[in-house]
């Protein structure tokens, strides 16, 4: 069954690996840089989560706090209600041991919301908050929380084949402010367009918008959030439950804004794993775009997977698809504007457990989701998870992974992870190279590594547990330097 399903998921693709979703009008106003990747200032960080379900709804949403600080930490968790719940918002104390984590379960202050998202305020900048979210199907999907609002927000591809694949595709809006906001969204999926105009998200709510109530049969949709009034966080939930779809959650942030240049940290190719880069081009103007591939494995050298994204338009690119990749190792994707077009990238993985004891299928089926970095930062606080021993690491087969990517040409990055203060393990990153390594040989159970680097560097893990898998970005906490700018 998993062989005749990579073979459906080839003929979904048109050209084996690509795709090209309707034309949209440009927008009227320029697109703009807004990195998307912000690290928190001040004494007082605040995370905007925009959220998930409560307990009896598609994906319960639980906030999670990791300290990576010798200091005992306070945070004031605001609970921000959704739906037709009348509840108002309402704040939780809680603290943070040193080196500790507390997780919050936001539907517990407002148990008649049927969404509900999370304003989080932190007493420090050492401390990583995550939103993740449990499905009915068993799997999850987390994401690092936002550090900012924005007034134009861009969900590069998702999808709602519900009737054959079980797929619900969710957009969450949080409006922590005093006033109401006023959003439009555009839907641009393969099978035409729509809008949803004049959405009111009310003040210090979430709102949830499904998709799928909208467009019921896409294989593809990029939804372009423009605020016409106020600010808003956003975040998105695709939920599925298919033979070419896999099954569970996966959720990301939306991208705040469009760059020219962006790095995929975790990706792969293989038998039971279909990886899935989406560019989508806001602007109005084609872009000419490379999917460069930095791989782990020294003197490994690919040649640039080279597309063009028309106006207004996403395409998709299948990893699985691409011949030359076959046998490289781990790698990362840089995705490249070679006209310095505004782009925004993501990534979406599928994997496949056996279900006739092959050997090539993937030790925990699962799929994954995440947003690409526009940026890089010298210092990173990774949330992670190890088991004491993790079978398939002694195995020679999967394990859950720190990758560290680093964006220049010429210089190599010295890094440093950390994990209770302590240094724990070096890694030098050569150029346009990427690095990786097991997190059960930095750690034990639940705890955050520490990145320091001598250049800028981008952060993320991929986490693989019991029944499920994750992949997200690290949270940066030092400045972010835009990755066009680093030579």
């Amino acid at each position: 069954m998993r062989v005749l399903a990579m073979v459906a998921i080839a003929g979904l693709l048109a050209a084996g690996v690509l795709i090209d979703l309707p034309d949209r009008p440009a927008a009227d106003r320029p697109v703009r840089y807004l990195s998307t990747l912000a690290a928190p200032a001040g004494a007082v960080s605040t995370w905007f989560c925009p959220g998930g379900s409560g307990p009896d709804g598609e994906a319960e949403l639980t906030i999670a706090l990791a300290s990576g600080s010798d200091q005992r930490r306070a945070a004031a968790v605001s609970v921000l209600p959704g739906g037709s719940d009348p509840s108002e918002a309402r704040t939780v104390d809680v603290e943070i041991e040193p080196r500790g984590r507390v997780l919050v379960k936001p539907s517990e202050e407002v148990p008649g919301a049927r969404w509900v998202g999370a304003v989080v305020e932190v007493d420090g900048t050492d401390v990583v908050v995550e939103q993740i979210l449990a499905a009915k199907q068993g799997d999850v999907g987390r994401s690092a929380c936002l550090t900012r609002t924005a007034s134009s927000w861009l969900v590069p591809h998702g999808a709602t084949r519900s009737a054959v694949e079980g797929e619900r595709f969710i957009i969450m809006l949080l409006n922590p402010f005093p006033d109401i906001a006023v959003a439009d969204i555009e839907l641009v999926a393969d099978v035409g367009r729509d809008t949803i105009d004049g959405l009111v998200v009310p003040a210090q709510r979430v709102v949830a918008v499904d998709i799928t109530d909208e467009i019921t049969v896409a294989t593809s949709v990029a939804a372009f959030v423009e605020v016409v009034s106020g600010r808003v966080a956003a975040s998105w939930i695709q939920l599925a439950d298919g033979l070419i779809a896999g099954r569970g959650a996966r959720a990301s942030t939306a991208v705040a804004g469009a760059a020219p240049l962006w790095h995929l940290p975790v990706a792969g190719v293989g038998p039971a794993r279909r990886d899935v880069v989406a560019i989508a081009n806001p602007s109005a103007e084609a872009a000419e775009v490379d999917l460069e591939i930095l791989a782990e494995a020294p003197g490994t050298d690919v040649s640039p997977i080279e597309i063009t994204v028309r106006p207004g338009r996403t395409a998709l690119v299948d990893l699985s698809q691409q011949g030359r990749l076959e046998g490289i190792g781990p790698f990362s994707v840089r995705v490249r504007s070679l006209d310095d077009a505004m782009v925004a990238a993501s990534i979406h993985s599928v994997t496949f457990a056996a279900d006739n004891g092959s050997e090539a299928a993937a030790a925990v089926a699962g799929s994954t989701a995440t947003i690409g970095s526009d940026a890089a930062a010298r210092r990173w606080l990774v949330a992670a998870e190890a088991a004491d021993s993790e079978p398939a690491a002694t195995d020679g087969g999967e394990s859950s992974i720190l990758v560290v990517v680093n964006p220049s040409s010429v210089g190599i990055a010295q890094v440093a992870l950390s994990v209770d203060g302590a240094m724990v393990r070096r890694l030098e990153v050569g150029p346009r190279r990427r690095a990786s390594v097991a997190l059960d040989r930095l750690g034990s159970g639940r705890f955050v590594v520490e990145v320091e680097s001598s250049a800028p560097v981008i952060a993320a893990t991929e986490l693989i547990g019991l029944t499920s898998r994750t992949a997200s970005l690290g949270a940066a906490v030092s400045e972010p330097v835009p990755a066009i700018d680093i030579r």
